[in-house]
């Protein structure tokens, strides 16, 4: 029976991470990112970090004593390594998920609005990180922003219009597939205007209540042609009123009239 991470246990891998982290002459800092920085959501939060290191070329190195001595430490579950990224990604036998991302500490910068930084020994990271938050808002949330809006507003309508199709031949399961997809793009807009991340929805838990009730009066709650019809309806409303200003190629009213003569 597998034996789930206690808080002592997250606590005696942090501690152990910043050990031999610390004892590495070619890492010049540790950074502590994503909510343990600020305080963990709860018991079950994971430990995200990331290294900086004192040049490009010691990079395998690094990497590869880092898996070394978590590995002797802990028996893992899983571990994944992305060469082409610099993270490495650990779960440990008792669950217990561990990121680690690498970088030279002259590039350093906070890929995630909260960071605590553990140790600098070149007493430069943390005043880079700071210096790059406003660069990465706007580059993780007004470049997405655009390309999302692109997105949608060029293939929402498809989505839209095959649910409408799928609703009048009786294929349920195909209808909302199609509203999912279009619902997923439409969340992907509201976490660009919200500065959330919307994938796999991870923070739209924080939107405002009126937002979320509008979410949920999309999903299908009964199997039925009534049903569907009303959740595609009030899918297409909030998907325009958030593209509203943009050029689509099928408009809303188009919808509605292929909406209509379907019924």
């Amino acid at each position: 029976m597998c034996m789930v991470f206690s808080v002592q246990d997250r606590q005696n891998a942090f501690d152990y991470i910043l050990s031999v982290a610390s004892q590495c002459d070619k890492i010049v800092s540790l950074v502590q990112v994503g909510s343990g920085a600020n305080g963990f959501h709860d018991e079950r939060s994971d430990l995200d970090f990331v290294i900086a290191l004192d040049s490009g070329e010691s990079m395998s190195e690094v990497m590869e004593y880092m898996r070394r001595e978590i590995s002797t430490k802990y028996e893992l579950a899983f571990f994944k390594q992305d060469e082409s990224r610099h993270l490495q990604n650990y779960l440990l036998s008792d669950l217990l998920e561990i990121d680690i991302g690498y970088g030279t500490y002259e590039h350093a910068a906070a890929w995630k609005p909260a960071f605590k930084v553990l140790f600098d020994h070149s007493g430069t990271v943390e005043e880079k990180m700071v210096q790059s938050l406003e660069w990465m808002d706007d580059r993780i949330y007004g470049d997405k922003q655009k390309k999302d809006m692109e997105q949608a507003r060029n293939v929402v309508w498809f989505f839209l219009m095959h649910a409408a199709v799928a609703i009048r031949r009786g294929n349920c399961f195909r209808a909302i597939g199609e509203m999912d997809a279009a619902r997923a793009l439409y969340i992907d807009l509201l976490g660009d205007r919200y500065r959330l991340e919307s994938g796999r929805n991870r923070e739209i838990d924080r939107l405002p209540e009126t937002e979320k009730a509008a979410i949920r009066s999309t999903y299908v709650t009964r199997e039925s042609p009534s049903e569907l019809w009303k959740r595609l309806i009030n899918l297409t409303a909030l998907v325009y009123k958030e593209l509203e200003g943009y050029e689509v190629p099928v408009t809303q009213e188009m919808l509605y009239e292929y909406y209509k003569d379907l019924k």
